[in-house]
Order: structure tokens, then sequence, then C-alpha cells
């Protein structure tokens, strides 16, 4: 009986203290939702069920040594020092569980997505982390103190509820060991399936929605971090995807504009088209507006990605972000593959890439020189530190005035890109522009403001170039800046973004604004308005293109077209529903369209 009493004591001990991590997991659950509640407007009993099982998936996970060693028998003499392990096993785990969870409430509102573990060791790596660093500690002071709190708290329960030695010469306790690390191990995989549970089994459960706050970023980075990659899909035969998708496209000359013009690539950042588009009652963009309202504009314009990492690939080389990581950070990046500037260059075209951030943020200049650029410019070229803002790199007036300069130095044609960066987090506005901006319901808006003013000085100065009557302007967002908008936080509107093709002579086609348009399709239209016959690699296709393909965003392993005035088409692995003979076609393209992106990938044929 005293045996008995002892066993279950130690039982106690050691859920108290787990249940203890599990209660805190929860509260930075309810931390997230209450500061991206708009992210998850019906976010319900339910489902925080559902994210405690994760929760407790993850403690399974993280926690297998703390439970090994709790309940492991052994002999008196090695107590002492077994408790001492267990004290900084403990320590670590929860340090590192509750980490991920706190950087998540800060930073799920500009990514909208759960970490995972290439991207974080991206942000631990990045220059820029620890220049934002004291803006993050004013920002989000109450955070850190509800770790340092919360964690004191457990210390406080584990001190508490000491675990007490068992006979490791009782049969018993072997026995006891083996069941626990047995039952351990099932809850950990989630189940008895014939697969761990990952982060796509969160969609069979909830919304796509609510799916990452039924997660928890320890859960996802654990889940990422042997990511090795996408694997291989086989939906359908080599012949049988070519009738849905291929990937190798020609160029079909429109013959709107004359050969060899050149191109301004301008991309925006966190320029969602809740803030900006001539049709938007709420735009903090007058100048770009109308630039748009003469342009070849897609008021629906979809952003394959949701960072600016996964925006370069996109609009650059026509290769989306359907996976678990950025393109950039993945190992495919070392891959083979084409952009705009190592097409053009077999017609006859230089080309340079802009961005007034430090040289090597976010791997951007690697990214460029891959993708064919001839030419990067960023901070360390523009070689003036009284402009920097602090935080990113020079302030965008200054350095979209300077770009104008160095264009003028390339050899005609030219296709230049030129990246935007201060409508950014902190949102810092240049002192002689703070009484022009025009303030909005979130820090972003002001900022917005101030790059459309700079963007009109940059045009102005532009127009009075030789080569501007001669010049394609693309406009583009990377992706949607955070909200804190419940009317602005679905799926859609996340993604949604302004795309737009002018020339200063020439009158493009009026699109009309139920038209989708991804930034993968940029490559392949962009082609097809200069009148090139290339051969060229792409996951998008031209608006001139009769054979329309579905317009994809991802989000948890889920793969969703968009349809306009209809709801996202939605199809993973898992997908048993019946479609309509419409929709099965969606899905049909959509899979073969996934299947070459996982397979090209893998096997690097990426280029035609």
């Amino acid at each position: 009986m005293k045996l008995k009493l002892l066993l279950e004591k130690n039982i106690f001990n050691l859920l108290f203290k787990l249940s203890f991590v599990l209660l805190i997991l929860e509260v930075y659950r309810i931390l997230l939702l209450f500061c991206n509640g708009e992210s998850f407007p019906d976010f319900g009993v339910r489902e925080h069920i559902i994210g405690l099982w994760f929760d407790c998936i993850t403690i399974a996970l993280f926690f297998l040594p703390f439970i090994f060693l709790s309940v492991i028998p052994l002999p008196f003499f090695t107590e002492k020092i077994r408790s001492i392990v267990l004290f900084i096993v403990f320590t670590v785990s929860s340090a590192i569980v509750f980490l991920l969870n706190a950087l998540d409430v800060a930073y799920f509102s500009y990514t909208h997505k759960r970490t995972s573990y290439d991207y974080l060791k991206f942000m631990l790596n990045s220059d820029e982390t620890g220049s934002l660093a004291g803006d993050f500690i004013l920002e989000f002071w109450w955070l850190i103190l509800f770790f340092i709190v919360s964690f004191g708290l457990l210390l406080f329960t584990y001190f508490k509820s000491k675990s007490v030695q068992v006979n490791f010469k009782q049969p018993k306790k072997w026995i006891f060991f083996i069941l626990t690390i047995a039952l351990t191990i099932i809850i950990g995989r989630g189940g008895f399936q014939l697969k761990p549970i990952g982060i796509l089994e969160s969609t069979n459960y909830v919304s796509i929605e609510n799916s990452p706050a039924v997660l928890n970023s320890a859960f996802t980075l654990l889940k990422t971090y042997q990511f090795k990659g996408v694997e291989k899909k086989t939906f359908f035969s080599d012949s049988e995807i070519k009738k849905y998708f291929n990937p190798i496209q020609n160029g079909k000359p429109q013959n709107l504009v004359k050969d060899s013009q050149n191109v301004v690539f301008i991309l925006l950042e966190s320029f969602g088209s809740m803030y900006c588009g001539p049709n938007n009652p709420e735009s903090f963009t007058p100048f770009l507006d109308s630039i748009l309202l003469k342009s070849m504009y897609f008021e629906h314009g979809i952003a394959n990605g949701r960072t600016s990492m996964d925006a370069l690939p996109a609009v650059i080389s026509s290769i989306p972000m359907w996976m678990n990581e950025s393109f950039i950070l993945s190992s495919y990046s070392s891959n083979q593959f084409q952009g705009i500037p190592s097409i053009l260059k077999g017609n006859g075209y230089s080309s340079a890439f802009f961005h007034g951030a430090t040289n090597g943020s976010m791997r951007f200049d690697a990214f460029a020189s891959a993708a064919g650029f001839d030419s990067y410019y960023g901070r360390t070229e523009y070689n003036n530190e009284d402009h920097f803002d602090g935080n990113w790199g020079i302030e965008d007036h200054h350095f979209l005035a300077w770009s104008l300069g160095q264009m003028d130095k390339m050899k005609i044609p030219f296709f230049s890109m030129v990246f935007t960066l201060s409508s950014h987090h902190p949102f810092t506005i240049p002192k002689d522009y703070r009484k022009k901006v025009k303030k909005g319901p979130e820090p972003l808006c002001a900022t917005i403001s101030y790059v459309d003013i700079a963007l009109r000085e940059f045009w102005n100065k532009a127009q009075k170039k030789s080569w501007f009557k001669n010049t394609i302007f693309v406009f583009c967002a990377d992706h949607v800046g955070p909200t804190s908008r419940s009317d602005r936080s679905d799926l859609v509107w996340l993604h949604r973004v302004p795309i737009a093709f002018y020339h200063p002579t020439v009158s493009l086609p009026r699109i009309d604004s139920l038209v989708p348009f991804q930034q993968i399709d940029i490559l392949p239209t962009l082609m097809d308005l200069l009148n090139i016959r290339s051969k060229y690699y792409a996951f998008g296709t031209s608006y001139f293109n009769k054979q329309k393909q579905p317009k994809i965003i991802y989000a948890q392993e889920n793969l969703m077209a968009y349809q306009g005035t209809k709801d996202l088409l939605v199809w993973n692995l898992s997908s048993m529903k019946k479609r309509s003979k419409s929709d099965d076609l969606e899905i049909k393209k959509m899979k073969a369209i996934y299947q070459k992106y996982t397979n090209d990938l893998i096997e690097n044929k990426m280029t035609p």
C-alpha cells in the first residue's frame, strides 16, 4: 500500500508540473486571440479544446526527456544528480516552448501563420533583428513581463511538487515506466494513425482561418525542424498532366507596344488592397491610384505568399510559396531557375535590382544574382548613412530619387526593379514628411501615405528622363501589411494586393474589376507585353493566355483557389469532399500544378 501511495504521488507530481505548462500554453493562446482577434472571429470553446489537444502533443514531444527521467526507476544514490538534471531539462524545455509562443503573439499580425524553423533561424541570424530589438521591447514590454512572471510561477510550482524516488528493483516500477513512455509517444504522435499528426491535420478539426490559433509555435517549429523538402506527387502520369498544366511556356507577342521597351518594376512593401486602389474609399495612395486608373490594373490581384521573401520568387521568377518555408530559405534556392532579367538578357536587356536595405537583408542580393540581375544596389552602394532610417535602410524618398540616376547609366533596353521598404514596422516616417502624410486607423496607413508621396516625387523626375516614354511600368505589392481590422482579416483580404501594368504612351487593355490575377502571372504577362518569343518556365500564366488556371494561395498545407465572388476552393492531400463538375476540374488543375511544383523542385527541373 505504501509503495502504491508513493507511485500515485509520483504520478501526481509529474502531471501537476506538466498541467501547469499546459495552462500557460492556453494563456498564450488567449493572448494571441486577444491581440489578433480580428483574424479569429469565431474561435469558440470547441477550438480551445482542440488547441489543448495540440498543446498536449507538443508537451509530449518537447518534454519526453523530462518525462523519461522523471519516471525511470533509479538507485537512491543517483537521486540528487537526477533532480539537478530534471530541473535543467524542465527549465530549458519550458523556456523554449514559452518563448516561441510569446514570439508569435507579437509577430503573428505580420505573417498570419505560425513560425517555422527556417524562418526562426533566419530571424535570429538577420542583421535587422538587432536593430529592431529596441522597438520590439518598447512595443511589447508587457509580453516580456508576462513571460518573466509566467516562467517564475512555473518554477515556483516546480519546487512545490518534488518528485518521489521509487525502488528501481521493483518490477512494477519498470512496467509503469514502459507504459508511461509508451503513452507519451502515442500522445506525441497524436494517436494511433499511420503517420504522426502534423500541421495539416489541424484543418481536419477547425477552419483554415482558426488553424493557426489551434496550433502553437513550438509544435510548428518541431514539425518543420526536419523539413527535408516537399514530397514527390503522382496524381497524374507525365502525359496526363500536360492536359492540365505545363510550366514550360512560349511567349505570345501581343504587339500592343513596340519592341525593346524598358521595364521599371516597382514592388511596394505592405501595400495591401485594403489601403490603396482607385475604387477604394479608404485609400491612402492618391498618386498611385491616379496611375492605376490609366493602367492595365487588376483590382483583384493575389499575393502568392505572406512575406517579402515569398514575394520576390513569385514576381521575378513565377515561383510561388506552396510549402512550409520560403523558396529563398529552402534548399531548392540552389536549383537552376529563371527570372525576368535572365530571360530578357537573351533579348539584349541589361538589369538592376534596387533595395535600400542593408546588403544581404533577407538574402535578396543572393536571390537577385541567381535570378539573373546584372547589378544590385543597396544601402552599401547608396553610401550615405545620413539617410538611414535607423531600422531597415535608406528612406524611400531618398533612395527612389537616387535609383533614377543609376537607371540613367544602364544600357537600353533595361529592366530595373525597385523595392520600397519604409511602409514596414516600426513604421518610421521621415521628419520632413510627418505633416504631409495622411494618417489612418493603423500605423501602417501613414507610412503608405509617405511612400505614395515619395512615388510622386520619383515619378515627376522620371517623366523628364529620355527613356520614360519607352518604358513599361509594373506596380505590385509584395504582401498585405499587418491589420487589426476584423473586416479585412479573412484569407482573401490577407492576400489581395494591387497589380498593374502601365505605359506612358500606349493605352493597355482595361481589366474587368472581378478578374483575378496572381503575382506568378506577372512574368508570363510581361513577356507577352514585351513581344518576347523566348521559351520560359513559370507556374503562372499570362493574362492573354486563353487557357485560364486557378489563382492559388497556400495556408496550413492547404491549396486554395481564388474564385472572385465565390468562396475559396480548398484542397489538401486528405480531401475527400465531393465537388461539382466545374470545381472538380479546378481541383484537377490545382493537383496538376502542385505535382509539377513539387516534382520539379525535387528534380531541379525549373528551366525550359
